[in-house]
């Protein structure tokens, strides 16, 4: 898939420049949902069209040997990585435009980022800013990531991005301080799937050239009692791991069949930047490859296979 949301290879590595330097008093970064230690971000591969299946391609046909539970599974994990990877796109072009005087002069320009697809798949984004408690929305603009970047003014759920917003602060201003110790850096992420409550990704970003780091993503939702909840925590699965020059990505997940979130989160990254990427399990061996989802619309799709032992 192309990039639809980069003018071009150098506006998304100054995009992403931008987006790890500029840090807000409370901790969170301009974009109001990245935050990390004081050490910056290694330059991302410059970004190539990825070969596309034509509009008019069939289906895939599904790969032998999976069940149906792993199936569900997968597509369960799949659409949070599918956000992940859509928010750390679309965030740091947001951020670029917000520089640009996108949303008005940057000084005065709301902060927080809000990404989201609509129900048509139109990508949108756009800053807003909201009263200290997130229960009101005082502001919000947004256009959409495709084209012209016209204005978007369709329906917005504002309940559902103050939510999302909340619960990013809360989290981000909770475990920064513990990763800052670690010299971990992170991408806090929201994914609000239909009929689920928000949830926030927190996966890992490399603080160091040239690497990449599977496993450590950490979920969270709000409790019961107000508070952030972990839902799933991988932390103990961060490993750091070197980016071949050329060739294949191989990403080995700690799981045993279904890879971790934010392990397939970055493959659908690196994929989107021109990468081939592999993702192994212990049981599993899983790629991106040309084709049309119809669940989805992307013309890419996952190809499965058993892990050779």
């Amino acid at each position: 898939m192309t990039l639809p949301f980069s003018d071009s290879a150098a506006s998304l590595r100054s995009a992403w420049r931008q987006l790890f330097t500029v840090r807000l008093a409370s901790g969170l970064l301009l974009s109001g949902g990245v935050a990390g230690c004081a050490s910056a971000p290694p330059p991302e591969p410059t970004p190539v069209p990825v070969r596309e299946a034509p509009a008019d391609m069939p289906p895939a046909p599904p790969a032998d040997g999976m069940t149906p539970a792993f199936r569900d599974a997968f597509a369960a994990a799949d659409s949070r990585a599918r956000a992940i990877a859509f928010y750390e796109m679309c965030s740091a072009t947001v951020l670029r435009l917000r520089a640009g005087g996108t949303f008005g002069p940057a000084a005065s320009a709301p902060r927080s980022v809000h990404c989201e697809r609509t129900a048509e798949g139109e990508p949108i984004g756009g800053v807003y800013e909201a009263d200290t408690a997130f229960a009101r929305m005082r502001r919000l603009v947004l256009v959409r990531l495709d084209g012209a970047r016209p204005r978007y003014t369709g329906a917005v759920d504002t309940a559902r991005v103050l939510q999302a917003g909340k619960l990013q602060r809360d989290v981000t201003r909770l475990i920064s301080a513990t990763y800052s110790r670690q010299g971990r850096q992170f991408v806090a992420a929201p994914v609000s799937l239909p009929g689920a409550p928000v949830e926030l990704w927190v996966v890992p970003w490399p603080s160091r050239a040239r690497t990449l780091v599977t496993g450590g993503d950490v979920a969270w939702i709000r409790g019961t009692t107000g508070a952030p909840q972990r839902t799933v925590d991988r932390t103990s699965t961060w490993t750091v791991i070197p980016v071949p020059p050329s060739g294949p990505v191989v990403l080995r997940s700690a799981e045993k069949e279904v890879a971790a979130v934010g392990d397939l989160a970055l493959a659908r990254y690196q994929t989107d930047v021109g990468r081939e990427v592999r993702v192994i399990t212990a049981a599993v061996t899983s790629r991106l490859v040309p084709g049309l989802d119809p669940a989805t619309g992307a013309r890419v799709v996952w190809q499965h296979t058993a892990t050779a032992k």
